[in-house]
């Protein structure tokens, strides 16, 4: 597993532990960030440090690993982040995707490689032509959706070229306990904690809170990818989504509600987008059809649970 400290890598080595699997997760630095996984189930990986952007250090870790599943997670996953630094997240997303891909071909031919993608590769959609499908248009609209366009393009590629079992992903957005509050939703419950526990004014920073978005628990998301790894079909794109959208408003108050509290919001411009997109929301049938995977935990178990991530770390 490639990103495997990450907020959807711990989750997603809890989940395959769980399962009684054997994973070398691959990092960057010595040893791994921990933020959700414990430090049992952190014994149990075998970690091995690795650079994305060096196909000869993705080989070795391949050919170390010999392994049946390849999860690629690791990428540069912030939308800011890209319009800061595009050509950066372009070679990390698109260069790194062809490097695991590369070394796959030559050194587990007979893995299948999960390919985590975003639903922004779609870009902005008429409302109309809500819910997304798979077979739709992808018009992405900033440096990191056109990196995920272009990084899915080059693994279908291999998949119908014979050179991969490769499988991608368009995964809509997810939250959970552990998440960076570089993104809105864990942003707002940390200020929300923060409130509550009266280490900040009871003012909330916020961006735009008219888009809505097809929100689905982490530890569901896992899941699909675990059961796509099992049953997908190889050169296949599949939405991980739940298939309802809600604004980010209604998110906001649902948190603000579980946590009782009295709160400002305050529009902040550098947390506006120049480009929004003002409804996202996906089509499940296909991941359902195919692997019978759909997601379990409704919204407000969803982020009760971030809350209370944030509301232990205050204590």
């Amino acid at each position: 597993m490639t990103g495997a400290d990450g907020f959807v890598g711990q989750w997603l080595l809890r989940h395959l532990l769980s399962e009684g699997n054997e994973v070398t997760g691959l990092i960057r630095g010595d040893s791994p960030s921990l933020t959700t996984l414990d430090v049992e189930s952190a014994g149990k990986v075998r970690w091995r440090s690795f650079e994305l952007l060096q196909l000869e250090s993705v080989k070795a870790a391949v050919k170390h690993a010999r392994p049946d599943v390849v999860f690629h997670l690791a990428a540069q996953s912030s939308v800011p982040e890209s319009l800061a630094n595009p050509l950066e997240t372009i070679d990390t997303n698109v260069s790194g995707t062809v490097h695991v891909l590369e070394a796959c071909r030559w050194l587990a031919p007979d893995a299948t490689i999960v390919v985590v993608g975003s639903s922004d590769a779609y870009g902005a959609k008429a409302p109309e032509l809500m819910p997304l499908r798979e077979d739709m248009s992808l018009e992405p609209g900033n440096p990191y959706a056109a990196s995920k366009a272009a990084a899915e393009a080059v693994a279908l590629q291999y998949a119908r070229s014979g050179w991969s079992r490769a499988i991608v992903t368009r995964s809509f957005n997810h939250t959970g306990p552990g998440q960076s509050t570089r993104f809105a939703i864990a942003s707002f419950a940390k200020q929300i904690a923060d409130v509550k526990a009266k280490r900040r004014p009871p003012h909330l920073r916020v961006g735009a809170l008219e888009p809505r978005r097809d929100f689905t628990d982490v530890r569901d998301v896992v899941g699909a990818y675990t059961m796509l790894a099992q049953r997908g079909t190889p050169g296949t794109v599949y939405n991980v989504c739940s298939g309802q959208d809600h604004s980010m408003r209604e998110m906001l108050d649902a948190l603000i509600g579980l946590a009782g509290v009295a709160v400002e919001t305050i529009e902040d411009q550098k947390l506006l987008r120049s480009i929004e997109t003002p409804l996202l929301v996906g089509d499940p049938a296909r991941i359902a059809h195919d692997v019978g995977w759909k997601p379990a935990i409704d919204m407000e178990h969803m982020l009760g649970d971030l809350l209370e991530y944030y509301v232990r770390a205050n204590t």
